[in-house]
């Protein structure tokens, strides 16, 4: 009788990137839905992110990013080197908060309370926004779905900071609310979908330039 097949090899071994720094990293400000281009040190990052994936970890399959500048344009900066084109995916979008776009942190904790509000109600919708769990729903199916497109192949993913701890939490805890690790802009982390999901490794930035200070921000 064949062994049964190694579940790794029935789904992609992603490494996933979070776009590189923004204006609205350096302000502190939610910028969700609001499409934020790379800063020059945002670009530099991208470029270094794009140079030790080709060195370290190729070949890789595909690139998948969200439609979003900041998003799109790290893609290119990863895609370049390897004789790749990034495909748009509308699911990876960051989390939108609707009319709360462009507020500060401190205002979105303090006085709106957002994110009390979102760990009490997976259905908490800004005005005009989406609820956590709608967020969590749609970027974890997209990495589901590419996961299952490129069974033992390596590749890229470039996202958001917000929307993917929310699916992180609900691909490894199954909750949303017990994920609270964000990924620096340009950092590299890599999951595997097989049952179990596994977080193999999470937020390296050895790879990236230190001229500017790393931004904690969304």
């Amino acid at each position: 009788m064949d062994a049964p097949p190694d579940p790794d090899d029935l789904h992609a071994l992603i490494t996933l990137v979070r776009h590189g720094q923004t204006t609205a990293n350096l302000e502190g400000v939610w910028h969700g839905s609001t499409n934020t281009s790379l800063t020059a040190h945002g670009r530099r990052q991208a470029e270094a992110v794009g140079a030790h994936i080709r060195a370290h970890l190729a070949p890789v399959a595909h690139i998948y990013s969200s439609p979003l500048d900041r998003a799109h344009h790290t893609a290119l900066a990863i895609a370049g080197p390897l004789g790749l084109e990034p495909t748009l995916e509308d699911d990876l979008v960051e989390y939108d908060l609707g009319t709360w776009e462009g507020l500060s942190f401190r205002t979105l904790w303090e006085d709106k309370k957002l994110f009390d509000n979102i760990k009490i109600d997976p259905g908490f919708r800004p005005h005009g926004g989406e609820a956590p769990k709608q967020v969590g729903d749609r970027v974890a199916g997209a990495l589901t779905r590419i996961s299952r497109r490129h069974p033992g192949q390596r590749v890229v993913v470039v996202t958001h900071g917000g929307a993917l701890s929310i699916a992180l939490g609900i691909l490894l805890d199954d909750d949303y609310r017990k994920w609270e690790r964000m990924m620096k802009n340009c950092a590299i982390s890599e999951l595997s979908l097989a049952t179990p999901a596994r977080l193999l490794s999470f937020n390296r930035i050895d790879h990236l330039p230190t001229e500017d200070p790393p931004s904690q921000t969304r």
